[in-house]
């Protein structure tokens, strides 16, 4: 699913952008989760708080924190975003190629260029290294989902464990998974408390997984019956 930020103080011009991407979502077959704020303050306090948007649409000009000071914000935490700014006003140019801005919109908004310039987001946002991005105690972080052994859930944490790392956030194993799936990722659920790389699978068994870390993993009762045809379904597709 992609995930788009609108950022802008004029409503009228919120409504436009999201009847635009809604449009494009029912006509393209693009799964979308849009947000809408009205200033860069309460964007950036909902990134800070771990949030993560692929894409977004950000004003320049805007009563509270205007879009200059919002897109530093995003890129002093490293955040790779993609930025298309919207805006009437077009004397900014030195400060938007600091932030690393994808396109520039003029208002009113041209719709055939609109559309262009989603696909050109769309198609670069799907040709990245794909990253699962998680918070833990207000602090943003990312990891590639290569690099993702297995998640495991522990009451209300969710633990990621890598080669070398293990990461805590707060978490549902269940959305995880959905959302997992949504990307394509070759995620496998074998347990209640286990979600898997199916990368780093070294052997298996109907009850037991090897994975690469050499660490085994228990296959719960219920999960027994589609983990194999899960498992070579993936090897085919490669």
């Amino acid at each position: 699913m992609l995930k788009i930020a609108i950022c802008d103080d004029n409503i009228p011009i919120t409504s436009e952008i999201e009847r635009m991407l809604l449009q494009i979502m029912k006509q393209d077959y693009i799964s979308m989760e849009i947000a809408v704020y009205f200033d860069g303050e309460s964007l950036c306090k909902k990134i800070e708080q771990g949030e993560y948007y692929d894409l977004i649409y950000l004003d320049i000009k805007m009563s509270r924190m205007d879009g200059i000071k919002t897109a530093q914000f995003i890129r002093l935490h490293d955040i790779p975003s993609l930025l298309i700014y919207i805006s009437a006003y077009d004397t900014y140019f030195e400060q938007l190629f600091e932030v690393e801005p994808f396109r520039f919109l003029s208002k009113p908004i041209d719709h055939k260029k609109f559309y262009n310039y989603f696909q050109d987001a769309y198609k670069k946002i799907q040709s990245r290294t794909q990253f699962f991005t998680f918070s833990f105690h207000q602090k943003y972080m990312k990891l590639p989902v290569s690099e993702i052994i297995y998640l495991e859930s522990r009451g209300r944490d969710i633990l990621i464990h890598t080669q070398s790392t293990t990461n805590r956030f707060l978490g549902k194993l269940d959305e995880i998974e959905a959302y997992a799936n949504e990307q394509n990722w070759n995620f496998i659920r074998i347990h209640q408390s286990y979600l898997i790389n199916s990368y780093h699978i070294s052997a298996l068994t109907l009850s037991k997984v090897n994975l690469s870390t050499g660490c085994s993993l228990h296959v719960g009762p219920k999960f027994q019956k589609t983990l194999r045809s899960k498992y070579f379904q993936i090897l085919e597709d490669l």
